[in-house]
């Protein structure tokens, strides 16, 4: 079964040398080439020629990892008052939804340390291809989290609005 999965997400070494040759950027020699999902990738984080080297772009996948588990933690376990006002808007419900998403992401974060400390090319792209894939299907959630964050701060909606006539700020 991993063979099928590494055949599903590495293309064959004549198709990264055909896509070489079409390409604009014919100095460009990077193993990330193999992914089938490779320009996606680029797009995704923002990749330039220069940082499509494995260890790099695991580490630009691990900071969107690392900033969707921010956004969830604001939430679960608000510190500052912007984020308790937020959290505010969430039901019970929501934030339990929002723990199973946070452990779905701290996972995939654990998986990308896993494989930054395995420092294999090979098992690097796997994990880049499995992992960005995994944070696409997460992406639409998580904006779905900032609308709502957002939106707690047009109109007063907010539960910690309308239950703080009294509350302390200092």
């Amino acid at each position: 079964m991993a063979k099928s999965k590494k055949n599903a997400s590495i293309k064959k070494d004549s198709d990264v040398k055909s896509e070489q040759t079409n390409s604009s950027k014919k100095s460009i020699k990077s193993p990330l080439l193999k992914l089938k999902n490779f320009e996606t990738i680029k797009k995704e984080y923002a990749l330039s020629d220069q940082e499509l080297v494995p260890i790099l772009v695991l580490q630009k996948i691990s900071e969107h990892a690392e900033l969707y588990i921010k956004i969830i933690q604001q939430i679960l376990q608000p510190e500052e008052f912007h984020s308790m006002y937020e959290c505010s808007v969430f039901t019970e419900l929501e934030k339990q939804a929002l723990l199973e998403l946070y452990k779905k992401i701290m996972f995939l974060h654990r998986e990308l340390l896993k494989s930054e400390i395995i420092n294999e090319d090979e098992n690097t792209l796997i994990t880049i291809s499995k992992i960005h894939e995994e944070l696409l299907t997460i992406k639409p959630a998580i904006l779905k989290i900032v609308i709502k964050m957002q939106g707690s701060w047009d109109g007063g909606s907010s539960d910690f609005n309308k239950n703080s006539s009294k509350q302390y700020f200092g």
